[in-house]
């Protein structure tokens, strides 16, 4: 008996020294699959070209006669923080996999789609065979793995107040885990001017600038009441509390964060310095300084992280939320969840459910890929009560022609209806613009073919022929191209170069945006309402605790930013003011949260 165990542990060694001494003949730096012996190339350097989200993507590929060495993109317009991860990511998969069936970034599918496409067009320069590279599996590991995590608190989302929630969090003695679904963090605040709006900040003291809530306070009822006359909101006591609490960010930002200020100033029709602007950047600068605080300190960040259902116990309390991963099925224990997944502006389904009149305008809204309301409807299962009456926070108008987007901020031009009318006062805040465009069946900009307006008329050239886009030589050619009355349209024209002669605009459009229309041949071009978010979410307390119907508090549970922002506004969006509340929301309520496990 002892030598037959002898005689199969020594057979066992044998077979051990064997599988060893094979491995080695392997390199071991050698990419897994790395030759797909199913197709050869063209040696040599080829590139490609393939639209974007923003432009052109140009893409490099280098071939031997076996394999793609080397993948890169040379060229590019795509947004700096959500195009990194593609970037980086989509080159280095296909040459580690010698394949093309690689998984695009989400929150960047068609920066990836660029780049995939470019380079499958390398493939076909250089000879090679798409669909064997396409059929390729790569050396992604297919398996799928559950994780359980625990932590006292999960943040729902990486943009400002996701951020900002997670860093208040930690600084009050808490341990965070942030989930975010797309591949950078950042949200809808990166892509913002970053500009946060406060009243009598010391900053604005260091400046000499003298400015006062009460100032803030009587703009914006000024604009809110320019909108719906039954409107429920906003709730005038937690604006006053915001203005309060926005002060305290503003330096909370600074003296915590170590967030630095370029410059403090108004913007467009707001001319009081009140937004406090990032130094040196934008919207991203301030995520940035932010994402820079928590990952020092620690903080857990799982991107391409969508969370998809929050746990509740018998009680109905929330003890945690369900992610899927990369990788698999994530779940994490938390006493406390705080939602911060913005709004549902590029969700087409939730526009129409919630805000039919802005339905259709998802595509050419200015927020993150991600603002598809994953938060509120998550909440709105476990019995969130929902702001009545949601609307969209407006950015003005925009074309369906990329090319023409030069025209989306220009306040001399005219805008009609379907009725060849004009409307409104064009040089108005750009949230009453896209109100006002909304409320029509059809807008069209007119243009003329001043010296002025040369560059626009010829890029309407190069974009014909276009359903968007109707000329004519004369106003009547141009109405009857358009499909809207040819007496009213050429009235509408007569009076108002007749109010640009005299300075006295019909609609009380200032003096120096007063341009008349009147060298032909004209154009006129298609106008849509343009988003950069929605007012509506979940209703919250003042420390963002989510609330039901009944006002009673579902408990573990907190929803800021555009989650829940309906109480601020009726429906005019005020300047300086989304990402101050983002910020300020996520500061609060991670704070309360943090103190309440305490």
């Amino acid at each position: 008996m002892k030598f037959k165990k002898s005689l199969s542990m020594l057979l066992c060694i044998i077979l051990m020294l064997g599988i060893v001494g094979c491995t080695k003949d392997t390199p071991t730096d050698a990419p897994k699959d790395n030759i797909n012996s199913e197709t050869t190339f063209k040696p040599g350097t080829y590139t490609a070209t393939s639209k974007g989200n923003n432009g052109d993507v140009t893409v490099e590929v280098v071939f031997d006669e076996k394999s793609i060495v080397s993948v890169t993109v040379k060229e590019h317009s795509e947004t700096p923080g959500l195009s990194d991860t593609p970037i980086q990511r989509i080159p280095s998969s296909i040459v580690e996999g010698q394949t093309l069936s690689v998984d695009t970034v989400a929150g960047a599918t068609m920066t990836s789609n660029a780049i995939l496409a470019a380079v499958e067009d390398c493939v076909k320069q250089a000879g090679g065979d798409v669909d064997v590279l396409k059929a390729a599996a790569g050396n992604n590991d297919a398996s799928v793995s559950e994780t359980e995590l625990t932590t006292d608190i999960v943040v729902v989302g990486g943009g400002g107040t996701g951020l900002a929630a997670a860093a208040s969090a930690y600084e009050n003695g808490a341990d965070v885990i942030l989930l975010e679904k797309l591949a950078a963090v950042g949200g809808s605040t990166a892509l913002s001017g970053g500009g946060i709006s406060a009243t009598g900040s010391r900053f604005q003291e260091e400046l000499g600038i003298k400015d006062t809530k009460e100032s803030w306070m009587t703009l914006w009822k000024e604009r809110q009441n320019t909108s719906n006359p039954d409107g429920k909101y906003p709730d005038y006591n937690r604006v006053d509390k915001f203005m309060d609490e926005a002060i305290k960010t503003t330096h909370w930002l600074v003296d915590t964060i170590k967030h630095k200020y370029g410059k403090i100033e108004g913007f467009g029709f707001d001319p009081v310095p009140r937004l406090h602007f990032p130094d040196g950047g934008n919207g991203s600068a301030l995520t940035g300084n932010i994402e820079k605080y928590i990952t020092e300190k620690g903080v857990k960040i799982l991107t391409e992280t969508k969370v998809t259902e929050l746990v509740t116990n018998s009680n109905g309390d929330v003890i945690g939320a369900i992610a899927e991963g990369k990788d698999g099925k994530i779940k994490v224990n938390a006493k406390k969840v705080i939602l911060a997944a913005g709004g549902f502006a590029k969700n087409e389904e939730l526009l129409n459910r919630f805000i039919p009149e802005m339905a259709g305008t998802a595509e050419l809204s200015a927020a993150t890929v991600g603002s598809t309301g994953d938060g509120i409807l998550m909440a709105e299962k476990i019995g969130a009560a929902l702001y009545e009456d949601p609307w969209v926070i407006g950015l003005g108008i925009t074309s369906r022609v990329p090319e023409l987007r030069i025209l989306d901020w220009d306040s001399s031009k005219i805008l009609v209806n379907e009725k060849g009318e004009r409307f409104f006062n064009e040089a108005s805040h750009y949230s009453i613009v896209t109100n006002e465009v909304a409320g029509e069946k059809s807008v069209w900009m007119i243009l003329d073919s001043k010296e002025s307006n040369i560059k626009a008329t010829e890029l309407f050239k190069s974009a014909l022929p276009n359903e968007e886009i109707a000329t004519g030589n004369t106003i009547e050619e141009l109405a009857n191209a358009m499909g809207v009355p040819t007496d009213s349209l050429t009235n509408t024209i007569k009076t108002f170069n007749e109010g640009c002669e005299t300075g006295n605009d019909q609609f009380g459009k200032m003096k120096e945006m007063l341009v008349p229309v009147n060298a032909g041949p004209y154009y006129a071009l298609r106008f849509y309402p343009k988003t950069m978010g929605t007012f509506g979410g979940v209703k919250t307390d003042e420390y963002y605790r989510v609330l039901r119907e009944d006002g009673s508090i579902i408990n573990n549970l907190y929803a800021g930013g555009e989650c829940s922002n309906r109480n601020m506004y009726n429906q005019v969006y005020m300047s300086g003011s989304a990402v101050q509340l983002a910020v300020t929301s996520g500061r609060i309520s991670g704070e309360h949260a943090a103190k309440s496990i305490k």
